[in-house]
């Protein structure tokens, strides 16, 4: 988990406001996927390499969340 530092937070944005991202995702068989991968397509991200996979039996819609 991180932390953020206030200090260096711009005084514009709400400390509220969600982020945004650039997120692809691909999918292990697009016929019958049994694991999502989501990763960054961020040029900036570039320089390492991170992603997210997720079995789709423990996946959860987004709609479910809140």
């Amino acid at each position: 988990m991180s932390v953020v530092d206030r200090s260096a937070q711009d005084v514009e944005v709400p400390f509220d406001q969600l982020p945004s991202f650039e997120l692809e995702c691909m999918y292990d068989d697009w016929d019958d996927p049994s694991e999502v991968t989501i990763f960054s397509t961020d040029e900036a991200d570039s320089l390492y390499t991170a992603w997210l996979t997720v079995d789709r039996d423990h996946a959860v819609s987004l709609s479910d969340v809140c």
